[in-house]
């Protein structure tokens, strides 16, 4: 819709000219008239019309004036003037000022319409024209900005210099921001070429700085700001809403400060290495030099980062059975702090927690078939777990999940805490459990949960355990069971052992107890039979 500003100091003329035609189905707009030449300066400088009609008599400054005073500063504005018989002479002097058309008063409908139809094209044209201009002088400050990323050496070409001299690109500081869109299944870049045009829409208009594109991301190059904290969030604002309407997500990173154009290629990189590392870091906005990377204490090696993982699956398992859910954040970001100090990468963590995840889940719907229909659930929501971007925010969505699975398991009335541990014992006895592991998980030191278990049990844990193992092993000997394969089952992983001890609880060693049924009572000797 094209703006008209109608001047002219009769009341009557205006409002005539306002309700002439239907203006809006021209493509037209009137957005206010004026009554004389000063008043017309003021509304041009509110409105900047498109077209002016103008009253070439008018008291005080004449319309011939205010045209003359115009031209100085609008010289692509169009005008047309109003002039009655008398004033023909005149009005032809108008025509040296540019003016597009005269009009007779009283108006003509048709001759205005006319008009108003022609200027329509040379309108259109001229919008083109500015759009191109105005996307040619994008794409060169663009390839600009390009070039001194991509330059090899400390100092720019001195022809590359003058570019950006031309381009208005010498300023007193620069940072490269670089956006990862989140593609996920678009085959295309048509959702990219969609963000880079809103983005360089909005960064233009806001003088934030120069939208681009290099290799598969979007980035660009930031203005200084005396209001820096502002703009940044502003800008990241912006960023999200703009890869929000195409339907994506993103990541932002920004590289260090640099005070020169020389330090362009330095300001990326940084901002590469953030987004390598992006999976790393706690920080919901931009990624920048003042975000802080996980701590993760000392390194170590993958051998030693697998040693400790595996009896943290072992807590998490007995956490969730016993239903003591508040360890499980704490165990959870346990697990992704070894990860992280042994150097593993984004996929190789993810992959870790989606196999943890999966047979806890498989292990718990075994033994409370209350899970079995939650199960086909779980698995899906599992997998999102590589579509996460931020490894805290990821332990907190892990969190949730078994919080949500656990949740749905049907406990019985064993509250009472040995209870609890001695269920544990006789449904578990063939695991690896240990005094410290179950202390960790009813959040008792192991000193007193040991003296809590002597004083119900009369037994110690160890002694304990060992009985319930041995009085399985003697079951599993009954049935023909060879004497590694029962030590196996109850969690014996070396068969001396499980022979001292066999002997030490029964009195006799596994192989006299495994034949004693089929031998004559007084050949029960143990010397006969000591080997499996």
């Amino acid at each position: 819709m094209y703006s008209v500003l109608i001047v002219d100091d009769e009341l009557s003329i205006r409002e005539g000219l306002v309700t002439l035609l239907d203006w809006e189905s021209h493509g037209y707009q009137v957005v206010d008239t004026a009554a004389n030449a000063v008043e017309a300066r003021h509304k041009v400088e509110l409105y900047s019309p498109d077209l002016m009609i103008i009253d070439i008599r008018m008291p005080g400054k004449d319309g011939l004036e205010l045209i003359r005073e115009l031209r100085e500063n609008e010289a692509e504005m169009h005008m047309i003037i109003l002039s009655g018989y008398a004033d023909f002479s005149y009005a032809k002097r108008a025509l040296s000022y540019g003016i597009d058309n005269y009009l007779l008063k009283p108006v003509d409908e048709d001759e205005l319409q006319l008009y108003l139809s022609d200027l329509s094209k040379v309108l259109d044209a001229q919008t083109v024209h500015r759009r191109n201009h105005a996307a040619v002088k994008v794409w060169s400050r663009e390839m600009i900005v390009q070039s001194l990323l991509m330059e090899s050496s400390l100092q720019p070409t001195p022809a590359l210099m003058d570019s950006a001299l031309e381009s208005g690109l010498l300023w007193d500081s620069y940072q490269v921001v670089l956006i990862r869109l989140l593609l996920q299944d678009h085959a295309d870049n048509g959702p990219s070429t969609a963000v880079k045009a809103r983005l360089t829409a909005s960064f233009e208009n806001n003088s934030w700085g120069i939208v681009f594109s290099l290799d598969s991301y979007l980035g660009v190059l930031l203005q200084p700001s005396y209001q820096k904290e502002l703009v940044r969030k502003l800008m990241v604002q912006s960023i999200r809403e703009a890869s929000a309407a195409e339907g994506l997500e993103c990541i932002i990173t920004a590289g260090d400060m640099v005070d020169s154009l020389g330090g362009l290629p330095g300001s990326h990189q940084s901002a590469l290495v953030r987004m390598k590392d992006h999976f790393f870091y706690d920080e919901p906005g931009m990624i920048g030099p003042d975000s802080l990377k996980l701590k993760t204490g000392l390194p170590s090696g993958l051998q030693e980062a697998e040693s400790r993982l595996a009896p943290l699956a072992d807590r998490l398992y007995f956490a969730m059975d016993i239903g003591e859910l508040t360890v499980l954040p704490s165990l959870i970001q346990e697990a992704g702090d070894i990860m992280t100090a042994a150097g593993l990468s984004e996929l190789a963590v993810k992959s870790y927690y989606v196999r943890t995840l999966t047979s806890l889940c498989n292990k718990l719907s075994v033994q409370y078939k209350e899970l079995i229909l939650a199960q086909s659930r779980m698995d899906g929501q599992i997998q999102q777990i590589y579509k996460h971007t931020s490894l805290p925010r990821l332990q907190r969505y892990i969190t949730g999940l078994l919080e949500q699975y656990a949740g749905g398991i049907i406990r019985n009335d064993m509250d009472v805490l040995m209870k609890r541990m001695l269920d544990l014992i006789h449904r578990h006895y063939d695991e690896n459990l240990k005094l410290e592991t179950l202390a960790d998980v009813f959040t008792y030191s192991s000193a007193y949960l040991g003296k809590l278990f002597k004083s119900s049990t009369g037994s110690s844990f160890n002694t304990y355990l060992d009985n319930i193992r041995i009085g399985k092993a003697k079951e599993l000997l009954d049935q023909g069971y060879k004497i590694h394969q029962a030590a196996s089952r109850v969690g014996f992983s070396d068969v001396d052992y499980f022979r001292e001890k066999f002997k030490k609880i029964t009195g006799i060693s596994p192989s006299v107890y495994r034949r004693k049924d089929s031998q004559p009572e007084e050949d029960f000797s143990e010397s006969a039979y000591e080997k499996d």
